[in-house]
């Protein structure tokens, strides 16, 4: 189990949104949420856009479409007031592929074992990574790694550290 230290659950960013009491299968728009630092309603957006994500089922293509968002920098139209001193009047926000793990041939992999290439857990990722932010994918679901603190959701903090990271984005403010 991971401490209360290494472990924030990621529905407290849908807390008070009218449109992520009726989701489900919402893991990656809270990801995005947590990640870059904006609301529940501009994720859900920026899923249903970019990926094609329809509400209540779950976002597919994640992997393949971070890869080539990596490319460009996103921007988020501001909620509410302007912004003056912020570009375009919004959050600009830069995603890097990290890498895959060995199964998919990527070279995102734990160095402590010698006798083959091991994927990271999401607790051995933690622990490598423990400065920036980070979108996790593992088997069917997204989270967060922020600062050496995991973001998911609240069952995940008794088993959920023993999952595979099939792929790692790191997310920056673009300046």
């Amino acid at each position: 189990m991971l401490s209360e230290k290494v472990f924030k659950s990621g529905y407290a960013v849908s807390k008070g949104s009218k449109l992520a009491n009726g989701e489900k299968n919402d893991c990656f728009v809270r990801a995005c949420t947590n990640a870059f630092g904006i609301s529940y309603e501009q994720a859900h957006k920026f899923a249903a856009d970019e990926f094609g994500r329809k509400n209540k089922k779950g976002t597919f293509g994640v992997n393949p479409t971070m890869k080539i968002l990596s490319k460009e920098v996103i921007s988020f139209e501001p909620e509410g007031q302007l912004n003056l001193f912020t570009p375009n009047g919004g959050k600009q926000i830069k995603v890097k592929h990290i890498g895959d793990e060995p199964k998919a041939g990527g070279i995102l992999f734990n160095k402590k074992y010698k006798h083959k290439k091991v994927a990271y857990t999401v607790k051995t990722f933690m622990q490598n990574y423990s400065k920036g932010t980070y979108v996790l994918l593992v088997n069917k679901h997204a989270l967060v790694c922020k600062g050496g603190v995991i973001i998911d959701n609240s069952d995940m903090q008794f088993n959920g550290y023993r999952r595979p990271v099939e792929s790692a984005f790191l997310i920056k403010e673009a300046v």
